[in-house]
């Protein structure tokens, strides 16, 4: 959903607590591509004698085109999940509890509350994130639903869907990379791409008003190693990522693919 704005934006100085999704694991798939979901519907050849038997073959064949469009989006998104099967063990044991404390250990001052917590005082982040990987196994992303309450309210100050896409890893074998000492670099990745997503929502909501730094413009971008556009506008641009806002109102934290030089301390980015 697009971002809501909120009535009074948050001190910078407030408390922030975070909770996350009832169920124990981390919600992890395969990246999909429904591009070419429903490209041939197939040819009505039913009879169609006089008005009302049109109307009637029309409606027949607008309904097995509409079945087979579900059956062709069920087999793509299990084929998509294909490339997760080399990680099934790491992901069975990654729970949100996990995700949370490597993305926000205690030191950072945001405790973790569990799903339905509530804070005494300052704001919460309720986020719902749902993870992908792409299909060449280079790359991860996060799509994190993001609500923020004031303590003791239950309706939300603002809610958005925040994205982050991780670079490319450069490997021989991305499936090794990913799974060294037990999954770590999944996990730590992860994790990663996590916080940036929560950080970026806190950000917009203690200033939600916050004005993007130009016109729409087209973005040429990277998802793993394969190109994908975005239609957006620019909020920022550091360290050859792209912090944009899409056409839906999500926020998208985007690895370019023609980056600017790399300024000082971008010689080794976090994601």
């Amino acid at each position: 959903m697009p971002a809501a704005q909120a009535l009074e934006p948050a001190p910078a100085d407030a408390a922030w607590s975070l909770s996350l999704p009832a169920r124990e694991n981390v919600d992890f798939r395969g990246q999909v591509n429904f591009d070419k979901a429903g490209q041939e519907p197939g040819t009505m050849l039913y009879p169609t004698p006089g008005l009302a038997g049109f109307i009637v073959a029309l409606a027949t064949h607008a309904a097995v085109v509409k079945g087979q469009m579900k059956e062709q989006r069920s087999e793509i998104e299990a084929d998509a999940e294909r490339i997760l099967v080399p990680f099934r063990k790491t992901l069975e044991t990654f729970s949100h509890g996990e995700l949370a404390e490597r993305a926000f250990p205690a030191a950072s001052g945001v405790p973790w509350l569990g799903s339905g917590g509530r804070p005494q005082s300052g704001w919460l982040i309720a986020s719902s994130p749902v993870f992908y990987m792409t299909q060449d196994q280079s790359a991860l992303i996060v799509d994190n639903t993001v609500s923020v309450f004031q303590a003791g309210s239950q309706q939300p100050v603002y809610s958005n869907t925040v994205r982050v896409v991780s670079r490319a890893v450069e490997v021989e074998n991305e499936a090794v990379f990913w799974l060294w000492n037990g999954g770590a670099r999944l996990r730590e990745t992860s994790a990663a791409l996590f916080r940036a997503s929560v950080e970026i929502a806190r950000a917009h909501a203690l200033a939600p008003a916050a004005a993007a730094a130009g016109g729409q413009r087209t973005f040429r971008y990277l998802e793993g190693k394969s190109d994908a556009v975005e239609r957006a506008e620019p909020i920022s641009e550091h360290c050859g990522r792209a912090l944009v806002r899409n056409l839906r109102g999500w926020l998208m934290s985007i690895p370019l693919k023609r980056a600017r030089p790399a300024a000082p301390g971008c010689e080794a980015p976090a994601l």
